[in-house]
């Protein structure tokens, strides 16, 4: 009886010892996998790349950045940004219970989280994102109102369509919320956001600091006379 009471605890601790060896392994595995901050390509290169590319001196190598963009990034990044909407249950119960363990960081952005960032990325494209305006504006306009701020950002970057946009963004200067936000989309858009003036100038005073910086750099970059007269240096 003693050799097979041996085996059969020599066989038990074989099999701990693979699960210690597994387990560790598969969790590995897991925080690689569940995580999401893994950085999407578009023709095979990242959004920076093609940001570079834009803005260097090669023509070709800018205008074949311009027809990517136009062609894959701004359709993808709006759709995340109206459609990106689920996050599997399932797998946000995954990364809560890792990220419980020890020396486990399994980073995941949240659906709302993902609409944003799109929004972002679209204001990072700069003038080469035209083409998201009316989505954005859209977005503006829209019930999700987590993604109004990224969405004015976007169109301040973007500084397109300015008789459109800027007086879509001047009513948002009286909303508490958003007054930084269209404030500085405003003064992107330079003179061209003169009549914005009026409702700027109130907000030097504003309880606010953001609102109070955000609407003396506004001031400046659109009517540097006006700020001079309203003591702004």
């Amino acid at each position: 009886m003693l050799p097979l009471v041996k085996k059969r605890l020599k066989r038990i601790a074989v099999g701990v010892l693979i699960g210690l060896l597994i387990v560790p392994g598969v969790i590995w595995l897991l925080s690689k996998t569940l995580g999401n901050f893994h950085e999407t390509l578009y023709a095979g290169q990242s959004l920076s790349h093609w940001q570079e590319q834009l803005d260097g001196r090669d023509a070709g190598a800018s205008n074949k950045a311009y027809a990517i963009v136009n062609a894959q990034v701004v359709p993808q990044l709006i759709d995340t940004m109206f459609h990106d909407t689920n996050d599997s249950k399932t797998r946000l119960g995954a990364v809560g219970f890792l990220n419980d363990l020890p020396g486990i960081q399994i980073d995941y952005m949240e659906a709302f989280g993902r609409r944003c960032a799109a929004a972002r990325s679209l204001g990072e494209l700069g003038p080469a994102g035209k083409a998201a305006v009316p989505s954005l504006i859209a977005a503006v306009k829209g019930s999700d109102v987590g993604l109004h701020e990224a969405a004015i950002r976007a169109l301040g970057r973007i500084h397109s369509d300015p008789d459109v946009v800027i007086p879509l963004l001047i009513p948002y200067l009286t909303n508490d919320d958003l007054i930084d936000e269209a404030a500085s989309a405003l003064g992107n858009y330079g003179t061209l956001a003169k009549v914005a003036v009026p409702q700027i100038i109130p907000l030097l005073n504003a309880k606010d600091n953001d609102a109070r910086v955000a609407a003396r750099v506004a001031l400046k970059k659109i009517d540097p006379e006006a700020a001079a007269k309203a003591g702004v240096k």
